[in-house]
């Protein structure tokens, strides 16, 4: 369009229409946005129940876009694939779309729900395996207000149970997330089960804790979680962390469920980043290991 109003022999017309065409260019680009962003990993891993072998240990592609819809409104969408450690298939692992204005924030997705919420490491058993493993994707919507107080966000959600893939049995979720500067404070709460996590970066360290405030118990366990993780960034490439974790066990005699995690990833490149992973673990009474040293690739 540009080389074509270049032909016309009326200069300043030829400049006013070109920078038209710069402006219209300009809008329609800033008005929709689309990435495809993931990763790729491989390396060798054990366990205590697992043989050594060389394996897939990241597989992951998200597909994301938003467009501008004009007088303060916007849509956006994402959805990611995962990638199975044999095989090569890939499953569905998340998918949200969201229309958003000067009423708030309207969402619906699916999304799995971890057990574990601080674990640093990157291993084939892991805290996550200790505290209950993740359940399959469950749907849910959630509403988020307009930004009253700067850094506070606040929403309600209406998930269904963890397992389902329709909002079929409604729990209602209160969720408020606080951000001031290196600070961040999260609270969400539903019937019978309360959690709190909260970060602080240091600039030397990042540390961050989570709990269980309340949560319903049963006659043989309970699930109140204490997690604590800290990352250090020793140098521009490199980074260590560590997370502890527990779980008390409700029968009085037995011991805790927890799991301790190290992390040591170096960049080598803004992209390209090798790992070196160790784990210890205990639940049911059994100590188990796990190790990983693996090499990922983001784009």
């Amino acid at each position: 369009l540009v080389a074509l109003i270049s032909t016309l022999e009326n200069s300043q017309m030829k400049k006013t229409l070109i920078a038209m065409a710069a402006v219209a260019v300009a809008g329609v680009a800033s008005a929709q946005n689309y990435t495809i962003s993931g990763a790729m990993g491989f390396g060798i891993q054990d366990s205590t129940d697992q043989a050594r072998e060389l394996s897939w240990t990241d597989g992951k592609v998200t597909f994301a876009a938003s467009e501008d819809l004009g007088g303060g409104m916007s849509v956006s969408g994402s959805s990611t694939l995962a990638f199975s450690d044999h095989g090569g298939t890939a499953t569905g692992d998340g998918s949200s779309l969201s229309i958003a204005g000067g009423f708030g924030k309207l969402t619906y997705a699916t999304v799995g729900a971890d057990a574990d919420k601080l674990g640093v490491a990157s291993l084939p058993y892991s805290t996550n395996n200790v505290f209950g493993n993740t359940t399959t994707n469950y749907a849910y919507t959630q509403f988020d207000l307009p930004t009253l107080v700067d850094g506070l966000t606040a929403g309600v959600r209406w998930a269904g149970a963890a397992g389902d893939v329709d909002v079929t049995s409604i729990v209602e979720q209160y969720r408020l997330t606080y951000v001031s500067g290196p600070a961040t404070v999260s609270f969400n709460t539903k019937t019978g089960s309360s959690e709190v996590m909260a970060s602080f970066d240091f600039g030397i360290a990042k540390v961050s804790a989570f709990t269980d405030t309340k949560r319903a118990e049963t006659e043989d366990s309970s699930m109140k979680r204490r997690e604590f993780s800290v990352a250090v960034p020793v140098s521009s490439e490199l980074t260590v962390s560590a997370s502890m974790a527990s779980r008390p066990d409700f029968t009085a005699g037995q011991p805790k469920h927890k799991g301790t995690e190290f992390n040591a990833t170096y960049a080598l490149s803004k992209r390209t980043s090798v790992s070196v992973n160790y784990g210890t673990f205990t639940t049911g009474g059994t100590d188990k290991t796990a190790n990983r040293i693996k090499l990922v690739h983001a784009f």
